[in-house]
């Protein structure tokens, strides 16, 4: 797990976010603010967090996606392209790029989520992914926050995401039932706040476990470790 750098060394973390973002805030503010988690705004109440960002940066990052995936897909029909899409901006794969990107060292957490080992870290990644293509639209324009997309999360698409199921769950039901299995799922795993958790499911078949996926809901969850499943299966 990624050790956050000491809260004291602001400026430290805000050049570092700029270096990854590859964008000089005019209002720095806004990048401090994208990189407060809830649990650090709790303990002072001037200081914002970063869910109002996250709010936009998910509009924008959703607008900015589904263009990519129109003009690189000029073929494909709109099933398709929501697969592509619900693939790319899945809590997991966000998480993971923003892992990778190295903003896990960034996070500007409270105490009281310091003192859980940063359970939240998964969930926490996400959003802050979000808020920071807020705040590079707010400062620096749609085209800034687009670049920033095109680089971390372009490169992630493929045609082949178009050919999964749009229900997981039903297609792997549909599946291990010939084999007269019904599929079972269970939570293995619950991580953050009340208003902003990630949940791990496994799924089972015949006791043993064949899949694994997480969400921000326990319905993702359930749809990721189906997908897991399959995508298994297909190997």
């Amino acid at each position: 797990m990624a050790r956050p750098l000491p809260e004291s060394n602001l400026s430290e973390r805000l050049a570092q976010a700029e270096k990854i973002l590859g964008h000089q805030f005019s209002n720095p503010t806004l990048l401090e603010t994208a990189l407060r988690h809830p649990s650090a705004a709790s303990e002072d109440s001037s200081q914002p967090s970063y869910d109002r960002l996250e709010f936009l940066g998910d509009a924008v990052l959703g607008m900015v996606v589904s263009r990519l995936i129109y003009d690189r897909f000029p073929r494909m029909d709109e099933g398709g392209m929501t697969r592509i899409k619900v693939s790319l901006v899945a809590g997991q794969q966000l998480s993971e790029v923003a892992k990778g990107l190295g903003f896990g060292e960034l996070i500007s957490f409270g105490s009281s989520e310091r003192g859980t080992g940063n359970r939240g870290l998964t969930s926490a990644l996400e959003d802050i992914y979000e808020a920071c293509i807020a705040a590079l639209t707010l400062d620096g324009g749609l085209e800034v926050a687009t670049a920033f997309i095109e680089r971390t999360l372009a490169p992630l698409i493929q045609e082949s995401m178009a050919a999964e199921p749009t229900n997981p769950k039903s297609t792997l039901q549909e599946i291990l039932q010939v084999r007269h299995i019904t599929p079972t799922y269970e939570v293995i795993d619950t991580e953050g706040p009340p208003h902003s958790r990630t949940f791990t499911v496994t799924v089972l078949a015949d006791g043993e476990v064949i899949g694994q996926g997480s969400g921000r809901s326990k319905k993702d969850a359930e749809a990721a470790a189906a997908l897991s499943a399959l995508k298994k299966r297909r190997r």
